[in-house]
């Protein structure tokens, strides 16, 4: 009986205790509805600006925060980004030839502008976000794994976009 009655208690309040439980974040951002402005390229990468774009709007479609809508007039606040640095840094060398190359860091820098529309006033202003991914150049084919590695390059800006946009500061 005494067995019993401590089995029950302990089973309600491990039930309680993970009550208030929620998945994600905690945090709530002062504005429901985003609109997403058309990225600027500033850099050297040709092509990117549909790629990055369209990374950015699944981000935020895949998070339940906010909604994305059509227009800045339909929407609480407005995310431009501007890309503004893209870039290679050599991180191994070939071993019969240290003049090559062999694997690449390449980082792609924008900088995030968030705007409340309703009152006109920036949430932040020209963040800086980064994105880094290696490349391996077997063969000399480096301008194909550059071209190959942009989608994911993209993905993972797009990622560190919505996070520096919705997660509390």
């Amino acid at each position: 009986m005494r067995a019993s009655f401590f089995l029950c208690l302990a089973g309600l309040l491990f039930f309680t205790g993970c009550a208030n439980y929620r998945l994600g974040t905690g945090g709530q951002v002062s504005f429901r509805t985003l609109y997403v402005a058309p990225v600027v390229n500033e850099t050297n990468a040709p092509q990117t600006v549909a790629i990055v774009s369209t990374q950015i709007r699944e981000a935020f479609l895949h998070d339940s925060r906010v909604i994305l809508v059509n227009t800045a007039e339909e929407a609480d606040a407005t995310l431009t980004v501007h890309l503004v640095k893209y870039g290679r840094e050599i991180q191994t060398r070939e071993t019969r030839d240290t003049g090559l190359a062999r694997k690449f860091d390449v980082t792609l820098s924008a900088k995030a502008t968030l705007r409340d529309n309703r009152d006109n006033k920036p949430i932040f202003t020209d963040r800086a976000i980064d994105a880094t991914r290696q490349i391996f150049t077997d063969g000399g084919q480096q301008l194909q794994a550059e071209y190959q590695n942009i989608p994911l390059l993209a993905e993972s800006l797009a990622k560190n976009v919505r996070s520096a946009t919705l997660d509390i500061w």
